[in-house]
């Protein structure tokens, strides 16, 4: 049985969940909606910042 981690620790602070993968399979929690909170304390300590994404050009500019 190997449990599997979706996502990063910081993300599973803020986000804390009752769901889990194990054997590549999502098993569902107890708790009510899609089990998923947010820790506003948590949040709080990694405030937003706009990013772009990255875009590939050509070397003529084509995207």
């Amino acid at each position: 049985m190997k449990i599997e981690r979706a996502y990063t620790i910081v993300t599973d602070e803020v986000f804390p969940h009752d769901y889990c993968f194990e054997d590549g399979l999502f098993l569902v929690g107890e708790m009510p909606e899609h089990g998923v909170d947010i820790d506003e304390e948590q949040a709080r300590k990694h405030p937003y910042r706009r990013a772009g994404l990255p875009v590939n050009r050509l070397e003529n500019g084509a995207l």
